[in-house]
């Protein structure tokens, strides 16, 4: 089944849809309990934070440590419009600058503050998206009053809890936090799990949370629909990309390049100035266009 990409500049939401995972298909089944017909998240997860694409599109991340956010591929990357799974040609067209995100903390995207941009963009050295849908994006500066998440892995995980921006429904609106939880796992491979209906549209590169509240995935796609007994959400298993993300965390900003990590994949960077046209600042800070970067407004 083919997934299609849609980005949505007037909604900002950004989202992969109606594609069948690498793990192994089963009957979908609903979840249990009523990100998609979830409940308002109220200050519970202050670390999960919304990325806005350069003022229009829509993702979600989880700051896993001060300076680092954790994310999908698609949410970083210029991508083809059309998604096959297993993949059947590139689908990775370009990446998009690391400046162009900006990093917002709150539980509604009207009010969130933005707290840092992009400075660095780390990602699985691979041209497709289908198991490799995981990508982290190194901030300008560290994000404090926020306790970052652990990481979890998969093993003996049987419900997840799925925290992000997106739709509430097919037709309901993006932007508010909302989290839901004992969603069961379907089905799993040794680099992508499934669920039912769970995620939609802004909701691309939210956490799904283990019992313990670890990050143990990451939304990827999902369909044919939203909601609806036969509806499917796939998420990047964290715990294929452990090694990635340790010398993401180890590389403190520095330049060089993480060593061969990630289900047999070498990671790619790709950077940015600081700031430049059109782009913002965080923390009412103000762009040198000189420099390209942000400095303190006297």
């Amino acid at each position: 089944m083919k997934c299609h990409l849609f980005l949505g500049f007037a909604l900002l939401s950004l989202s992969l849809a109606a594609c069948s995972s690498g793990a192994e298909d089963t009957d979908p089944r609903a979840a249990e309990d009523p990100i998609v017909g979830g409940s308002v998240d109220r200050a519970k997860d202050p670390a999960v934070v919304a990325i806005d694409i350069g003022g229009e599109a829509l993702c979600s991340g989880s700051l896993i440590a001060p300076r680092l956010v954790l994310t999908a591929r698609h949410c970083v990357s210029e991508t083809a419009e059309g998604v096959d799974c297993p993949a059947n040609a590139p689908q990775i067209q370009g990446e998009r600058p690391a400046d162009s995100f900006t990093i917002l903390v709150g539980d509604d995207i009207t009010s969130a503050r933005p707290v840092a941009i992009g400075q660095r963009v780390i990602v699985p050295q691979s041209d497709v998206l289908c198991d490799h849908d995981m990508a982290l994006i190194e901030l300008d500066r560290a994000v404090t009053g926020v306790t970052p998440l652990s990481l979890g892995t998969l093993a003996g995980v049987r419900t997840v809890r799925g925290v992000g921006f997106g739709k509430r429904g097919d037709t309901a609106a993006a932007g508010k936090k909302m989290t839901r939880s004992n969603v069961k796992i379907q089905s799993e491979s040794a680099a992508e799990f499934t669920v039912g209906v769970l995620s939609c549209n802004g909701d691309s590169g939210g956490p799904a949370l283990d019992p313990q509240g670890r990050v143990v995935g990451v939304v990827s796609r999902g369909g044919p629909n939203c909601d609806g007994p036969n509806s499917q959400n796939i998420y990047t298993r964290v715990d294929a990309f452990h090694a990635l993300i340790a010398q993401a965390l180890g590389k403190g900003g520095a330049p060089s390049t993480p060593t061969p990590t990630g289900v047999g994949e070498n990671p790619g960077t790709s950077s940015a100035a600081q700031c430049g046209a059109g782009k913002r600042c965080a923390n009412g800070s103000h762009c040198n266009e000189r420099t390209r970067r942000c400095e303190a407004s006297n």
